[in-house]
């Protein structure tokens, strides 16, 4: 079993970097629905369409890497601690549960709200309504990505 000080400091190095990143991309994760979202609603339609979507894009743009690189450094630490694999693979399964979750239910909230801003004739109340929709459904990845971040720092301080 390793202790913590026969682990070899790249792979300390590597700890510690997974466990910045995902504690991190939670916090900004969960503050896009906490703090963003509500302060938009307060918007009128077409003005929450515009920022919504300026706002996505860049949060896409900074947490995309931050979001799934600590899945593949947990992935090589169950493979190099033995001892703390079945931590460090849950840290990682949870870290790459955020791409399925993605994919099968934010994008077709975004491509929902992209068309409201083309198509901005239709009723006001759908902007709002895709808005809170997926600010709740985003608080899933910033919450599974602190859990991620916290299994992570306890398989590497146990």
């Amino acid at each position: 079993m390793s202790t913590p000080a026969t682990i070899p400091p790249p792979l300390r190095a590597l700890q510690a970097t997974s466990i910045a990143l995902l504690t991190t991309t939670a916090g900004l994760s969960a503050s896009l629905s906490i703090f963003l979202v509500p302060r938009l609603m307060e918007s009128p339609p077409q003005l929450l369409t515009q920022q919504f979507k300026r706002a996505i894009s860049a949060a896409h743009r900074l947490l995309a890497l931050p979001l799934v690189l600590p899945g593949f450094l947990h992935a090589y630490l169950a493979y190099r601690l033995p001892a703390k694999a079945r931590l460090y693979a849950l840290a990682a399964a949870l870290t790459f549960s955020n791409v399925p979750w993605t994919a099968a239910v934010m994008v077709p909230l975004n491509r929902r709200m992209e068309r409201l801003v083309v198509y901005s004739d239709e009723a006001p109340q759908n902007a709002h309504a895709v808005a809170d929709k997926w600010a709740t459904r985003n608080l899933y990845r910033g919450t599974v990505t602190f859990v991620a971040g916290c299994i992570g720092l306890y398989a590497a301080l146990s």
